[in-house]
């Protein structure tokens, strides 16, 4: 018997290993296709904080008694609270309670404009990105 030399590859042991090497490359190749919209998604969730931001407003004008002040960048309403006011300060929407302290509701806002009619509030805010928002809010709706 001769004696064989075992040192090196196969030929199935080759494509073998190729065969596990181009799967990889399938999945590096659709982790990179896929990851892109899934960051655009979680990054960009401005929907998810204009949302909460549009439930605590809803949340303070439930409360009103009266509206004080109507401005293009500021309005200003009495309720249990106290004196609530919700203006654009720099890049943010605010809440300022009896002239002190200051809550930041809403983030990257380039430009805001409040109007009232009746018994609605209607807000519109133009983002930082370009993004604008439109949304009318009841005043007072659950008052007894």
């Amino acid at each position: 018997m001769k004696k064989t030399n075992e040192k090196g590859y196969s030929l199935v042991e080759s494509i073998v290993h190729l065969l596990i090497f181009m799967m990889l490359i399938q999945f590096a190749i659709l982790f990179f296709y896929w990851q892109a919209p899934t960051e655009k998604v979680y990054q960009g969730d401005l929907l998810g904080e204009w949302e909460l931001f549009s439930l605590e407003l809803q949340e303070l004008l439930e409360e009103v008694s009266v509206v004080e002040e109507v401005k293009p960048t500021r309005i200003t309403f009495h309720t249990e609270r106290g004196i609530i006011t919700i203006q654009q300060y720099n890049k943010m929407l605010r809440k300022v309670v009896d002239g002190t302290g200051h809550v930041p509701l809403l983030m990257n806002v380039k430009s805001s404009t409040f109007t009232v009619k009746d018994s609605e509030l209607k807000l519109t805010v133009e983002m930082q990105d370009g993004m604008r928002k439109e949304r009318t809010f009841a005043i007072g709706l659950y008052q007894e």
